[in-house]
């Protein structure tokens, strides 16, 4: 399999197809990457096109190392930028459900989905971030931390609590429907 800098390094040299296939292995986990700071998808698709535009464009500023991190750099930059900009409060979280083909795994997925986002949603941003990257975008620790500019301890330690939040909150769940 062709690496991600090396895809880079063919369109820089003219092959056009070479960012389609960046794009494919990225867009949906940069779509969510940036929807932790936006909570709105529609704004974080926005943004994860802004970002493979950004690299189209200004192909100059990659001085190499991991394509991955500096891709998730950029798309951090704009959504922070994108989120001063429009000021957002709080989204909707329906915005967030995937489709699927049968009604009844749409409803199940839908309601899991719900209830997991609104569990994210309570957590501090920034923890929700780290959880966002580790689990969602399978980032390791260090690449989590190269995309959110914060050293390798601090996502653990964020991590560590974010995860403790969730478990105390699945507890108290089950407790009240039990």
């Amino acid at each position: 399999m062709v690496t991600d800098e090396e895809l880079y390094a063919h369109f820089l040299c003219g092959d056009d197809d070479a960012i389609r296939q960046l794009m494919e292995r990225y867009f949906e986990r940069l779509t969510l990457f940036c929807f932790t700071f936006l909570h709105s998808l529609a704004e974080a698709e926005e943004v994860a096109l802004d970002t493979f535009a950004v690299i189209a464009m200004k192909r100059s500023t990659w001085h190499g190392g991991s394509f991955r991190s500096w891709l998730y750099r950029i798309a951090r930059n704009r959504s922070i930028s994108r989120f001063r900009a429009i000021r957002i409060t709080h989204a909707p979280l329906e915005e967030a459900s995937m489709t699927v083909s049968s009604t009844e795994t749409v409803y199940l997925q839908q309601e899991e989905q719900e209830e997991m986002m609104a569990l994210l949603n309570r957590l501090p941003q920034d923890e929700r971030k780290v959880l966002t990257l580790l689990y969602l975008n399978h980032e390791s620790y260090a690449q989590a931390a190269n995309a959110l500019g914060i050293d390798e301890k601090r996502i653990d330690n964020l991590a560590y609590r974010a995860k403790r939040r969730l478990r105390e909150w699945l507890r108290q769940e089950e407790k009240s429907h039990a």
